[in-house]
């Protein structure tokens, strides 16, 4: 397990966004209630792999700090986009505890499902016996004001490719409007790959 300053210094690290970005994300979703809470000492907050995978969606899906709860509300409230995605979702990789995503399993949903396989599951298996084969790719992708990501999972030793992308469902309605819609021209997207999933995931994995 790993504590909050581990987990944003672990991510800053990775992605090369300067630890006090993560921090203030990190403060933010902590007051909006989506951060695990704890206390001092002994008794520090434990993060999951569902922290880390708000705490990634707040860095990736907003430009601004400021906007990290919306921006995890925003992806929280998606479904996958079948016309855009793998046939068989995340099937096709051969990994059993990705394999039970659904269609209505939104982005944060599925990133926290994979973060929990490479740092635990089967993909944390898969990655153990890389002598025999590449360790997969793995890319994150997602828009900063538009609600649209993606996950994809290539270089699987059955020469399959997973490719699923989110889109607002039905319960993102509830949201308000400035929280779903684009406000003027400019949109910018943010991705990142395995190197910073890896890294999140042996650092969760640790006794």
């Amino acid at each position: 397990m790993a504590s909050p300053a581990q987990l944003m210094q672990t991510i800053s690290d990775a992605t090369g966004l300067p630890l006090a970005t993560v921090v203030d994300a990190d403060r933010r979703l902590v007051k909006g209630g989506l951060r695990t809470k704890g206390g001092r000492g002994f008794s520090v907050a434990q993060m999951a792999p569902l922290d880390a995978a708000r705490l990634l969606t707040a860095l990736l899906a907003s430009a601004m700090t400021n906007a990290s709860v919306e921006a995890v509300q925003r992806y929280m409230q998606t479904s996958v986009d079948k016309s855009r995605s793998s046939e068989k979702l995340f099937a096709a990789t051969g990994l059993v505890d990705l394999a039970g995503l659904t269609s209505r399993d939104g982005f944060v949903a599925a990133l926290d499902a994979l973060i929990a396989s490479a740092a635990t599951g089967s993909l944390a298996a898969l990655i153990a016996d890389s002598k025999k084969h590449a360790i997969p790719h793995i890319e994150v992708f997602a828009f900063t004001r538009a609600t649209r990501g993606r996950i994809r999972i290539s270089g699987l030793p059955n020469g399959q490719t997973a490719s699923v992308e989110y889109i607002p469902s039905k319960k993102s309605r509830g949201l308000p409007k400035a929280s779903t819609e684009v406000l003027g021209d400019l949109e910018q997207s943010r991705r990142i790959t395995e190197q910073t999933i890896y890294s999140i995931a042996e650092l969760l994995a640790q006794e």
